[in-house]
């Protein structure tokens, strides 16, 4: 009789445990690529030799959106951070960030990192990426000396290639390199 009280107990403890586990699994799979579906249209690429950083926003404020946004590399010469932000208004004027209060996340080097998402929103939202360096560890954060941007549409969403440079003189745009997906159906 104890025995069969010890069997019930492991198979209990075993459920509980895959309970747990499976939804965990799920959520962490889910962030492995945006779900973006069928390709409609590659944008030429456009490059804003004095932006600092991308904005994208939504457009339709009744049908919910989700951004979803990694850093995918770069080949820098000096240390880069991106911040991300995000704030429940229209864009602002090219190079106005908003306050330190709507910085979501920093990433203090360009290794390539995982997928990130923001929580499915409604309503007008504008989200910054922010791309800075500092020439070593001790000395202050600057802003980057231009963007260049690739868009591509799908069906329920857009792709954006981001690339900073941290050179004034403007000579690659790889140093960090990002890509931010914006899902809304049309």
């Amino acid at each position: 009789m104890k025995r069969r009280g010890t069997v019930y107990g492991f198979i209990v403890a075993l459920g509980a445990v895959l309970l747990l586990a499976v939804p965990l699994g799920l959520r962490s799979s889910a962030q492995q690529a945006p779900p973006l579906r069928d390709l409609v249209r590659e944008y030429e690429v456009v490059t804003m030799p004095t932006a600092t950083a991308y904005s994208v926003y939504t457009s339709n404020t009744t049908t919910p959106h989700q951004v979803w946004y990694r850093i995918y590399g770069g080949n820098a010469l000096f240390r880069q951070r991106m911040r991300v932000y995000q704030e429940n208004a229209a864009p602002r004027p090219i190079n106005q960030l908003p306050p330190e209060s709507q910085l979501r996340r920093e990433v203090t080097n360009n290794d390539p990192t995982r997928w990130y998402s923001f929580p499915p929103e409604a309503g007008l939202f504008t989200y910054y990426f922010d791309g800075d360096n500092r020439l070593n560890a001790r000395s202050p954060w600057r802003d980057a000396f231009g963007v260049r941007v690739k868009r591509t549409r799908y069906a329920n969403g857009n792709r954006y290639d981001v690339a900073f440079e941290d050179q004034d003189s403007l000579d690659d745009f790889n140093d960090l390199k990002l890509e931010v997906v914006i899902i809304q159906p049309a």
